[in-house]
């Protein structure tokens, strides 16, 4: 029996063991950084750059040569018919029907066309970088949001672990006070009741631990999930550099050019401009010019048609002027014109927008800064307190009670110490959000 015990942990040492080896710890820098470049979401949004350059390259080519073959090959089973009037006698108003060709007949037709003058295409070269510059900030906006949600997930997995970490030396100091009274209550220096509250209090830690590490198991799920990370991690931080980072100007006012979702708008206010300026253009001509060969084929007999040729070739413009439409032109223009008023007006609301979002994060940041100094205060005051009582009582002068007190008074300081940290950061993060200030070339 005992050598099996023995063999059972044995391997569950192994296994722990093996565990650990493949955790991998991480920062929030190195976390942020791993997540731009392997979060599933955010890859996807970052082809959107290339999308986007693939199809203006695709609209822009229509300024090259155009070139291409196309052939056919066809029977008549009933020829076509010709009228043609009486070579004979045309005198005499008389026509006759003639059947032309032969049945076996096939075409070759290579062609060359260069755009001279299309709107069409002077609407693609308008809008290129316009849209190369949409697709950039479309993905500089993902990125923020990208690190905001890493961030607050990283801070929200943050204390949880943080709570098992107390939780634990609570509860190793717990079991020694368990200890240490059931010893005086089996001598008979004290009666029973030191060691029934030092269990009901070891009990509740043990409570709480389980707890923590059950939420702190959820809270790493979606860190996972939001950083695109499946292998096991571990975080980890320094307490001091944190707190050192914390601060923040308060006094700085939002510029919203520094938004990429407000450069964005602007993007696609010019993108309207465009257009407009498309559709007021509608009027003038397009002009081609091209370049035709042709081989053709005809025979009586099908297993002779490619034995002679007929070629033939032209060059030449094309020119498309368009007379009426019906007011398509004016109606477009009409329609584009109030696509850019909306953009305006949409403006004028993204503004509005970007300043409540600035005054909501920096608002919530100032109340987690002035709630971080003073939980900072109490957790010092509140380790101070076990300290002198637990003197006290090892010296006899304060009882058992009054140093569980002053334990669950430490316990509840602490972890509303590291609950009010990360929430201050987390909201430091979020004004930073909000000014558009976040370093993202830092993660390049």
């Amino acid at each position: 029996m005992n050598r099996l015990i023995f063999l059972i942990l044995f391997f569950s040492s192994l296994t722990q063991l093996s565990a650990n080896q493949d955790t991998v710890a991480y920062s929030l820098d190195e976390i942020v950084e791993f997540s731009l470049q392997n979060q599933p979401i955010f890859r996807q949004m970052r082809l959107q750059e290339d999308i986007a350059d693939a199809q203006v390259k695709s609209d822009m080519s229509g300024w090259l040569p155009q070139a291409g073959i196309f052939a056919d090959y066809f029977r008549y089973f009933e020829q076509p018919v010709a009228i043609f009037p009486d070579f004979n006698n045309p005198e005499s108003g008389e026509f006759q029907e003639v059947r032309t060709g032969v049945p076996f007949n096939s075409n070759v037709n290579f062609f060359v066309e260069q755009s001279l003058f299309n709107n069409e295409l002077f609407l693609a070269k308008g809008q290129a970088d316009l849209r190369r510059k949409e697709a950039a900030y479309q993905v500089e906006e993902s990125k923020l949001d990208l690190i905001l949600e890493v961030g607050r997930a990283f801070y929200e997995t943050l204390l949880s672990q943080e709570q098992i970490r107390i939780n634990k030396e609570d509860l190793a100091r717990q079991e020694r006070q368990l200890k240490d009274a059931r010893l005086l209550y089996e001598a008979g220096i004290t009666d029973n009741i030191d060691y029934k509250r030092a269990t009901i209090t070891l009990q509740n830690t043990q409570a709480a631990l389980f707890e923590a590490e059950q939420d702190y198991k959820a809270r790493l799920a979606t860190l996972q999930e939001r950083s695109g990370i499946s292998h096991p991690i571990e975080l980890v931080y320094d307490e001091e550099r944190l707190i050192y980072q914390s601060s923040l100007d308060t006094l700085e006012a939002v510029d919203a050019g520094k938004r990429p979702d407000y450069q964005l708008l602007l993007t696609r206010q010019d993108l309207q401009d465009q257009e407009v300026s498309y559709f007021r253009r509608r009027y003038i001509p397009t002009l081609s010019a091209f370049f035709n060969y042709n081989i053709i084929y005809q025979t009586p007999f099908g297993n002779e048609i490619f034995n002679r040729a007929y070629p033939n070739s032209l060059a030449g413009f094309r020119l498309n002027f368009p007379i009426f439409q019906g007011g398509r032109r004016n109606h477009d223009i009409r329609a584009a014109n109030l696509e850019y008023e909306q953009l305006k007006f949409a403006e004028e609301g993204l503004l509005l927008q970007i300043n409540r979002e600035h005054e909501e994060a920096l608002s919530g940041y100032k109340s987690r800064f002035y709630e971080f100094r003073i939980l900072e205060s109490n957790k010092q005051l509140a380790e101070e307190i076990y300290n002198t009582v637990s003197l006290q009582y090892e010296e006899g002068i304060k009882n058992f009670l009054e140093v569980i007190q002053a334990e669950t008074d430490l316990r509840t300081a602490r972890i509303n110490y590291y609950n009010a940290l990360f929430r201050m950061m987390t909201s430091r993060l979020e004004v930073l959000r909000a000014r558009g200030t976040i370093d993202v070339n830092l993660y390049d």
